[in-house]
Order: C-alpha cells, then sequence, then structure tokens
C-alpha cells in the first residue's frame, strides 16, 4: 500500500516508524498519537487504497489530515 510522505512510501514505513524516521518522536513524542494510523490501516486491509479528504493548518504548526481507506470490490 502506498503511503504518501514515507521513505518507499509502504505500509511497512509505518510499522517500521521509529527505525525509518529516528526524528519522529519530536512530532510524535508519545507513540499512542500515532498508533490510530496503524489501526485504521489495518482495519483497511491489505489491497486497500489512501485517499486524502482533509487538509488544513493551525498556528503554522500543527497539522490536520484526515484520510479514508478505500477497498477494493
Amino acid at each position: 500500500m502506498p503511503i504518501r510522505g514515507t521513505p518507499t512510501n509502504t505500509y511497512e514505513d509505518i510499522i517500521d516508524y521509529e527505525e525509518k524516521a529516528p526524528h519522529s518522536k519530536i512530532a510524535h513524542p508519545w507513540p499512542e498519537h500515532f498508533y490510530s494510523l496503524h489501526v485504521a490501516l489495518g482495519a483497511a486491509g491489505e489491497e486497500a487504497k489512501a485517499e486524502l479528504i482533509h487538509h488544513s493548518w493551525q498556528d503554522a504548526s500543527l497539522s490536520y489530515v484526515s484520510y479514508r481507506f478505500i477497498t477494493k470490490k
């Protein structure tokens, strides 16, 4: 599954985020804020596609991003 913004754009990049992005703790100091992405990806299944449905910023540093995961029929 392609995941835009990860080193190789794969699901494995999300699973190994601490190794692949060693400075991720700056943006996500506690992993519970990041685990919801793991749950959504797992629930969507291997053949799912991610679709960006909302992206905005607040105070020049807070990103609000929402994705919808679409499964093949």
